[in-house]
């Protein structure tokens, strides 16, 4: 029948359990979230589960097929940045394709693309992460049995020239670091260039979270939800040490505010304080840079790709090398060891 999709009996579960990890995905920490859901299988045992006579997916209901594929991303551990960033494209699609998604067809998908590209004047390698969001959609469709076909399989990657991010140079870092204004801009600054994290793995660090005896940092949720262990120098646990040592607050968080009620301070406020001494400075600095810079200075120092990119966080290697300064002189230098 067209206009709905019906569901196997035994896919129903499945469905269930998808719908329920989207609803509580916005509510609950994701490893909370796997506990509920192992505790829901525990007691679906002894249970059988129907549904409505109401089909769960309809042409005229296109937000529900993609709730439920952002439920299937955030039951994968997608972190709930990329669940936003993945609902805004495709919703923002369908608004603009007023169809079923069972009707799409790939000129459909050419075409908002360019329509999409003109109106906001994007650049090429947005314009292919969106089509590669609606290429991820409609293949999760595909593969769930919702379409036949995958519409955006057809439409052609969007070339574009990757971004060349360049790092910070010794001095500018060292002139970074000597113009701050109080303990907190300076441990922020080494903590950031120390160890070469995300910052919204900062916003999240915990005063437990760190081993001062080996000068370690526990991310409990990096990008993906993954665990690891980063690194920090001799010169970052004195700014540190400095800065908690003038606290006087009960917080549990590394970096918190400086006013009463005190509470951990978030992405956004990190951000600012970058900021801030940037403009006092007159030197670009963001907390992206500061993570580009120590992965740069490390390639420099001898450290192995491969440790990097633990360190970093990346699954692929690619993504690394993308983070990493390599100038002609760098270049010269490893052929000449390996050739010489």
């Amino acid at each position: 029948m067209k206009g709905c999709v019906f569901v196997n009996q035994e896919n129903v579960y499945e469905k269930f359990r998808i719908v329920l990890a989207m609803n509580l995905s916005g509510v609950v920490e994701p490893d909370q979230l796997t506990k509920i859901m192992e505790a829901v299988d525990v007691s679906m045992n002894d249970f059988e589960i129907s549904r409505k006579e109401t089909a769960i997916i309809t042409t005229t209901g296109t937000p529900e097929v993609v709730k439920l594929y952002l439920a299937s991303k955030a039951i994968a551990n997608l972190s709930m940045k990329s669940l936003r960033q993945y609902r805004y494209k495709l919703e923002n699609f369908f608004q603009a394709v007023p169809k079923s998604y069972m009707d799409i067809t790939p000129n459909d998908i050419r075409m908002y693309l360019y329509q999409y590209k003109t109106a906001h004047n994007s650049s090429d390698s947005y314009m292919d992460n969106i089509r590669i969001t609606l290429n991820s959609f409609f293949q999760w469709l595909l593969e769930n049995e919702y379409l036949p076909r995958n519409p955006c399989a057809k439409v052609d990657k969007i070339k574009y020239q990757p971004k060349h991010r360049k790092s910070m140079s010794s001095y500018e870092l060292e002139y970074f670091r000597w113009n701050t204004e109080n303990v907190r801009e300076k441990a922020l600054i080494d903590f950031f260039y120390s160890t070469g994290m995300r910052v919204g793995e900062c916003a999240a660090v915990q005063l437990t979270d760190i081993d001062w005896g080996n000068r370690s940092v526990l991310i409990r949720h990096g990008k993906g939800d993954k665990e690891r262990m980063v690194y920090f120098n001799a010169e970052a646990e004195v700014s540190l040490r400095e800065y908690l040592d003038s606290r006087a607050d009960d917080c549990t968080g590394l970096f918190v505010s400086v006013r009463r009620p005190f509470h951990q301070i978030g992405e956004h406020s990190l951000e600012q304080i970058i900021k801030k001494v940037s403009t006092r400075t007159g030197i670009e600095a963001y907390p992206h840079k500061l993570r580009h810079t120590f992965a740069t200075t490390s390639v420099h120092s001898g450290m192995p790709l491969e440790t990097l990119q633990q360190l970093l966080g990346h699954t692929k290697p690619e993504t690394t090398l993308i983070y990493v300064d390599q100038d002609r002189t760098d270049i010269q230098n490893a052929y000449s060891k390996a050739y010489a």
